[in-house]
């Protein structure tokens, strides 16, 4: 095996070093690389698992609240024709708003967001 190194020459021997450092970084960066992937795929399935648990229970939260709004609604009397007048000055007055307002974003017409 020494013979085979005195062999080489100087040139040679730079050149494997060369060789040799690309190679140890390449593997070293291989690695590092695999292991910073798994740890995101980690995290990423936490973060997951823990959305799908809030979004659960806000659609349990929706679906409650839907119902309770309903329940008290029919619990509600008939607007009296006071109510009624009062209702549409209060809304053509939330028209008026919209319609002059620069800073809306609701169509003053529609009610509806504008595009």
């Amino acid at each position: 095996m020494s013979t085979y190194f005195r062999k080489i020459s100087a040139n040679q021997k730079v050149w494997g070093a060369i060789g040799g450092i690309i190679i140890t970084g390449t593997v070293f960066k291989v690695t590092y690389f695999r292991y910073c992937r798994e740890i995101m795929i980690e995290q990423a399935d936490k973060s997951h698992l823990t959305a799908t648990e809030h979004y659960r229970e806000a659609k349990e939260f929706a679906k409650w609240s839907a119902k309770d709004r309903a329940e008290k609604r029919a619990e509600l009397p008939p607007l009296t024709p006071e109510q009624k007048e009062q209702m549409k000055a209060y809304l053509q007055l939330m028209q008026e708003y919209h319609a002059f307002n620069p800073d809306s974003d609701l169509d003053p017409v529609t009610g509806k967001p504008r595009s």
